[in-house]
């Protein structure tokens, strides 16, 4: 890179449409691709973190409506 060449230090091997395609990558391209991995890792852990705040409210909401329906259901039973 220092002569201004772009360096391949590894393939890339894709299909598209049916055909075997090979691309050659750079450090930058290896970079990129890191850091692209990093980003959809930080996504994919704060998704997780929301579905799990969304379940503790989830049950958190059905125990309140377990707990407003259980006096209905008792003043049933003794009538």
């Amino acid at each position: 890179m220092e002569n201004g060449k772009c360096e391949c230090i590894g393939v890339a091997t894709f299909s598209i449409d049916g055909e075997t395609k090979q691309f050659g990558l750079t450090q930058d391209d290896f970079d990129f691709l890191k850091e692209r991995e990093e980003q959809l890792q930080e996504n994919l852990d704060g998704t997780l973190k929301l579905l799990e705040r969304i379940a503790e409210e989830k049950a958190n909401l059905e125990k309140r409506l377990a707990v407003i329906r259980q006096p209905k259901a008792n003043s049933l039973v003794k009538a």
